[in-house]
């Protein structure tokens, strides 16, 4: 006969206490990311712990024009959001760019290094867990919204079109 183990409901409270006990203990340094500018051509962007203690950095040797945090990907842990001025691979001319890292075990790891979003990337900024970006077109401006699409960021909306750039950065503020 097998004998199937039933908890009375003061045992099941202890085990939920333990359990969270246990997550507690596990998350209670929460984790912060930061970015530096070394010299000209080099920035350090690091993470580190409640106590300013340093679990991970990632060099990059690219001129930075916007930093951010949020939790793009949506797992419950806070992303960094960078725009690097650079080439890539398939588009060679530099230009601004959107690079996404993760906090993976204390140490900083790249989730998403984005060659393009849509149009050509003026600026952007965190609302949420949206990159709302504003973009050069043929006919002007376009303010759009970007989501994590489970690999890298996906269109997701049309904010505006814009005559300006100057009336572009009025969604940006939203």
């Amino acid at each position: 006969m097998i004998k199937i183990w039933q908890s009375t409901a003061s045992e099941t409270i202890n085990i939920a206490i333990v359990l969270i006990a246990i997550f507690c203990a596990h998350n209670a340094q929460a984790q912060h990311f930061a970015i530096n500018q070394k010299c000209d051509s080099l920035w350090v962007l690091s993470l580190s712990d409640d106590n300013g203690t340093v679990t991970g950095t990632w060099k990059l040797p690219y001129p930075v024009y916007r930093f951010g945090t949020a939790d793009i990907d949506g797992d419950g842990s806070t992303d960094a959001v960078v725009g690097v001025f650079k080439a890539s691979r398939y588009f060679t001319t530099p230009s601004r760019r959107v690079f996404i890292f993760k906090n993976f075990d204390g140490k900083v790891r790249p989730l998403w290094l984005g060659s393009r979003l849509g149009g050509e990337l003026v600026d952007f900024a965190i609302i949420g867990n949206t990159l709302r970006a504003i973009e050069q077109t043929e006919q002007g401006y376009a303010v759009s919204d970007y989501k994590w699409k489970g690999f890298g960021m996906g269109f997701h909306s049309l904010v505006a079109t814009c005559d300006n750039i100057d009336e572009c950065y009025s969604f940006l503020e939203q």
